[in-house]
């Protein structure tokens, strides 16, 4: 009966270990630090090729609905920042379509 004792508390610390993890790993990233991973692209949006910056107007899109179900005191901040950065991440894959049709002719 000792053994089936410690192997139930070994399986209850690891569950909730286990619980722990996956909670941290969820809601470990603030919204501001996702807003950083995404818009520290737009130093380099030139260089970015254009599947990369559709992925990072998706990531934007999926950022903002986060954002907007939040109760983030800081929302209204990072929703105008994030539509800057979107709207550049847009305008340089219009530019690159653009450039890449003109050559085509």
């Amino acid at each position: 009966m000792r053994n089936n004792g410690k192997l139930a508390l070994i399986q209850t610390v690891f569950a909730t270990l286990l619980v722990i993890f996956a909670c941290s790993q969820a809601y470990g990233v603030s919204l501001q630090e996702e807003f950083d991973q995404l818009c520290i692209y737009t130093q380099d949006a030139e260089s970015l090729s254009l599947d990369k910056l559709k992925e990072l107007v998706v990531g934007c899109d999926l950022l903002q609905k986060k954002i907007e179900s939040s109760d983030d005191e800081k929302k209204k901040l990072l929703l105008f920042r994030l539509n800057k950065c979107r709207n550049f991440f847009v305008y340089m894959i219009d530019l690159k379509q653009e450039e890449n049709s003109g050559t085509m002719q």
